[in-house]
């Protein structure tokens, strides 16, 4: 794989990882997630139509960006109902359902070359993933004592996965047309434009007014829209069906800080998955 490319990734993991430990801590999620995006695109639009200036806007790039946008605004609808359960269990669960299905469309849709160890290495994080979600919350033992994880986290995590896997898709395709920066600026304009009438009609549109949550919003919307333009920089080096699964990393980091920040329970089955993920993007790296 790209060194390149693998930098890019690399930077992208720790960034992602803790704009998600601060929405995980809002009050509010769906409306700080909404204004995060706000934020993110008020920031990065200075820089977003200068590089639509210099490189112009190309009209194919304008339907992935679109459907991305789309996409985008079901993602955080379903990502701020996934945080209503353990973070360090839904949001693995969810980052290891799209690099199976990544993998897959690359394969056949795509028809991306990827080697025997690259394809060993998004293996590997899958299955890091699947043990790392094994062991079940206390909390989640008293919502669901006879299963690893109750149905409705369950159902939150792989309709949270699906989204990353549509949109990680779509956003390959279109960030070959146009300029990362403009490109993910589009999508998210389009998403909080399609959102936003959602949570207008909600009783939750009051916390609006609530301005304790612009800074933190005002962090995880720099903080998102730099952790995803570096990943969209990395898929114009190297195979989707690899940066994908190689930002699982995130994951580590991400149940480090579940434990350590939220006090939530490391227990052995996560450290082990959190293990072979680091194997498998290993593998990637190397031979990918």
């Amino acid at each position: 794989m790209n060194p390149s490319a693998i930098a890019l990734v690399m930077a992208s993991c720790s960034i992602h990882a803790g704009w998600n430990l601060l929405v995980k801590r809002s009050q509010s999620r769906p409306t700080f997630l909404w204004l995060a995006v706000a934020c993110g695109v008020l920031s990065y639009a200075p820089a977003a139509i200068y590089f639509l200036i210099r490189e112009g806007l190309r009209a194919p790039a304008l339907p992935y960006a679109l459907a991305s946008g789309i996409i985008h605004s079901c993602y955080y609808r379903a990502l701020s109902r996934m945080y209503e359960h353990d973070f360090s269990l839904t949001y693995p669960i969810a980052r290891g359902t799209s690099p199976l299905l990544v993998g897959l469309a690359s394969l056949l849709i795509l028809r991306e070359r990827l080697t025997v160890p690259g394809l060993a290495g998004t293996g590997f994080i899958v299955a890091g993933l699947l043990v790392t979600g094994l062991e079940k919350h206390p909390a989640e033992r008293k919502r669901s004592p006879g299963g690893i994880l109750s149905r409705q986290a369950l159902q939150a995590a792989v309709v949270t996965g699906g989204l990353i896997a549509a949109y990680s898709l779509t956003d390959r395709a279109g960030v070959q047309q146009l300029h990362p920066v403009s490109y993910i600026w589009i999508v998210h304009a389009v998403a909080l434009m399609a959102w936003g009438p959602i949570l207008l009609r909600s009783n939750r549109a009051t916390a609006l007014v609530d301005r304790s949550l612009l800074m933190p919003a005002l962090v995880v919307g720099l903080g998102q829209n730099l952790a995803y333009t570096l990943v969209l920089f990395a898929m114009r080096l190297a195979p989707v069906a690899y940066v994908v699964p190689l930002r699982e990393l995130s994951i580590v980091i991400g149940v480090l800080l579940g434990g350590k920040v939220l006090k939530e329970q490391l227990a052995s089955l996560r450290l082990g998955g959190a293990l072979l993920i680091v194997v498998g993007a290993t593998l990637i790296s190397w031979r990918g």
